[in-house]
């Protein structure tokens, strides 16, 4: 009897253990996916999710993080696929694995302002912090613990919360990606700027629990409105835990017709422009609301009017004229510089070194030629005119003019 039972249990272990083996992939797979599914907060969602075992790989396809409420878009954010690698901690998958070098196929944020300045990047703090108040789909509370306790620290497996089942990495690349940003604070009818085929690094660094963002950064390239010729590069840094704006932006652009951003310079400008594009560095930091902008662009092939009622208007510390002419100086590219500060609400613009100095300078030229024209001839005893005495003066102030630009620039 005893010799029975023993083969009896050799054969059932033999029987399990090569049922083990053969179904191992689909256990796997559906391990996994249970405990992914379980920690995903309601904002996000995946619709399937895939392993391919001989590169270690997992698949998850039609993924999305939902938009906060009262905004158009239903998703904030639209990833056709992600890819990553994964690896087994331990011996089996319950012991939790990492996650790594994962890569977001055909990438959609959009972005979008509403009527009274909210943006939903910015609501997006209060959705997820509401959200971590709330116990995780398939998260198990148990009777020891308070009704009270932060759905952070639920338990997916035994003791062990989604931070110890799967660590994620914090560095993540995008691939044929899209930016799509509407924005309806503008006069008339809502701003709509796309950037297309981005190819890019994010950097994400999350709290402990996984649920909150800490820092957002990126850095790469693409298409400004999804045009060959018009690209757009760029490093910037977003701080998502001030109550306002907190963000660092360097752009480098190429061959951007400038006039898509109309409604934000026309209501400031004195000038309208039909036509004209822009390359150089654009500098956009804000500090809790407040920007501070440092500007340096090349400007070509423009074409542009005075507005009735600024031809005789001061601007930018120098008149409307002054820089018409400074605009109209050239027949290739005009270097201009500028400078912005003060609360997002109510900006205010200055002209940076450069341009200061060469409206300066016009001014200067101006004075002289309005001085040799009213200037009497050279006496024939050798001495000076008054226009040639002027002239001294005025040479002098140039260099001067110069010098300080130089070293405020």
């Amino acid at each position: 009897m005893l010799k029975k039972i023993v083969i009896s249990i050799l054969v059932a272990l033999v029987i399990i253990f090569g049922l083990i083996y053969v179904y191992r992939y689909q256990i796997l797979r559906y391990s996994a996916e249970t405990l992914i599914r379980a920690g995903l907060p309601h904002y996000i969602k995946i619709e399937r999710i895939g392993f391919d075992f001989k590169s270690s790989r997992i698949i998850f396809g039609g993924f999305c993080i939902l938009n906060p409420p009262d905004f158009s878009y239903g998703n904030l954010l639209e990833i056709e696929e992600i890819t990553a690698k994964y690896r087994v901690r331990g011996k089996s998958i319950m012991e939790g694995f990492e996650i790594s070098e994962p890569t977001f196929k055909q990438a959609v944020l959009n972005i979008e302002r509403l009527g009274n300045g909210a943006t939903n990047l910015a609501e997006m703090r209060k959705f997820t912090r509401e959200a971590s108040k709330e116990t995780s789909a398939g998260a198990v509370q148990t009777a020891s613990k308070p009704k009270s306790q932060d759905s952070s620290k639920a338990k997916l497996l035994g003791d062990k919360a989604l931070p110890d089942i799967i660590k994620l990495p914090q560095e993540y690349f995008i691939k044929e990606g899209k930016i799509i940003f509407i924005d309806r604070l503008t006069a008339g009818r809502p701003a709509i700027i796309t950037l297309e085929n981005i190819d890019a690094a994010l950097a994400l660094s999350l709290n402990e629990s996984y649920t909150e963002i800490l820092s957002l950064g990126s850095g790469g390239a693409g298409r400004f409105n999804g045009k060959a010729d018009e690209v757009i590069k760029w490093n910037c840094l977003l701080n998502p835990t001030t109550p306002k704006l907190t963000m660092s932006n360097k752009f480098e652009v190429s061959n951007i017709d400038f006039l898509v951003f109309e409604p934000y310079y026309d209501k400031y400008s004195p000038l309208v422009f039909k036509k004209g594009r822009l390359s150089g560095t654009l500098i956009f930091d804000f500090d809790n609301g407040n920007i501070g902008s440092m500007n340096e662009v090349y400007l070509k092939d423009i074409l542009f009017y005075i507005k009735r009622g600024y031809e005789t208007a001061e601007y930018l510390e120098t008149t409307v004229q002054d820089l018409v002419r400074y605009f109209t100086s050239s027949q290739g590219e005009i270097i201009f510089d500028f400078k912005i500060k003060g609360d997002m609400s109510a900006p205010k613009v200055y002209l940076g070194p450069i341009s200061k100095r060469a409206v300066a300078s016009m001014a200067i030229e101006k004075i002289s030629g309005a001085i040799e024209a009213i200037s009497e001839p050279k006496r024939g005893d050798g001495a000076k005119s008054n226009a040639d005495k002027a002239q001294e003066y005025i040479d002098l102030f140039k260099e001067l003019i110069n010098k300080k630009g130089g070293e405020s620039k």
